[in-house]
């Protein structure tokens, strides 16, 4: 059922994207209020998207890869510097602009640890 469920978030999700990027080719005024802020938001929805698709087929016809994990080597690698990175660009933006608070602290211990575990789930060498 989980996987039937990614399946359908995945469509979804791709139909969603293709909708707005046709809407940002055929009308002006969207592709003048499309910001930088905008694409952040929609890279996220894309890679949202990739997660739901893989995680969807894995589940569904029961294809785990070689490493019996249920996403692909670069996949984990993807995932695992996303949040790395935005882990360390918030922590940055966080600490010019104010005194980090104990939430501020817990979030960005928690993806950077999930970020770093996604690192090493992609670099653990595989069964055999």
């Amino acid at each position: 059922m989980a996987g039937i469920a990614l399946l359908v978030a995945g469509a979804g999700l791709t139909t969603v994207l293709g909708w707005q990027f046709l809407d940002l080719v055929l009308h002006e005024n969207v592709r003048r209020a499309f910001t930088s802020s905008s694409l952040i938001f929609e890279l996220i929805l894309l890679a949202l998207c990739g997660i739901c698709w893989q995680a969807g087929y894995r589940l569904v016809f029961g294809r785990p890869d070689r490493s019996g994990t249920l996403f692909s080597r670069p996949a984990w690698l993807a995932i695992g510097t996303g949040l790395v990175v935005i882990t360390m660009l918030m922590a940055v933006l966080i600490i010019e602009a104010r005194r980090p608070t104990v939430l501020d602290v817990q979030v960005i211990l928690f993806l950077g640890g999930v970020g770093v575990w996604c690192l090493v789930l992609a670099l653990r060498r595989p069964r055999d």
